[in-house]
């Protein structure tokens, strides 16, 4: 019995054609690896395409964080009462609602894509305008890490409130509780 009675034609060149295949696929993604810009090998809308870059400018380890303004207590204060400037609160949600600044907006840095896209238009309307961002104060750093992801989207002026809502609400000066929204 010879290899042609034991394998009809088609069954021989459908073997060929699955091999060429398989090593078409195989050659394929090994480029796209090796790219510069690698396409995706799972389809992403365009919404998780932007959680994904929210998300990846948020998580910058410290040692990449851009150096920004910092204000003091007196000129967050005064721009506080002057509602000139958008007020930010970069911790949790929790804590947001427990407590924050007068008219400031929660976009936490634990949930940035979300809350960016959230606060989309309000952001838009403060493109030009200034913007400061506060957290915990102390050893929080979540304020510089939105503060960073925001110079990153293209704001120009945004600034730091190092001390945070612990020297706020020590100093007794006025607080807002719920999503403030």
């Amino acid at each position: 019995m010879n290899l042609r009675e034991q394998y009809p034609v088609y069954l021989r060149d459908f073997i060929g054609v699955l091999c060429l295949a398989l090593v078409s696929l195989a050659a394929g993604l090994l480029i796209n690896r090796f790219r510069s810009s690698p396409l995706p090998i799972v389809y992403r809308s365009p919404e998780q395409r932007l959680d994904a870059e929210l998300t990846t400018l948020i998580v910058s380890p410290p040692f990449k964080i851009a150096r920004t303004a910092t204000v003091g207590l007196a000129e967050f204060r005064s721009a506080v009462e002057n509602k000139s400037t958008l007020i930010l609160d970069a911790r949790p949600s929790a804590l947001f609602e427990q407590g924050h600044v007068p008219g400031a907006f929660n976009l936490a840095r634990d949930d940035f894509a979300h809350d960016y896209r959230r606060l989309d238009s309000v952001l838009k309307a403060a493109q030009d305008k200034p913007i400061i961002v506060y957290c915990g104060g102390g050893d929080c750093h979540d304020s510089r890490l939105v503060a960073n992801a925001l110079l990153t989207l293209g704001f120009g002026d945004v600034s730091v409130f190092t001390a945070g809502w612990e020297v706020w609400s020590a100093s007794r000066l006025p607080a807002s509780t719920g999503n403030g929204q």
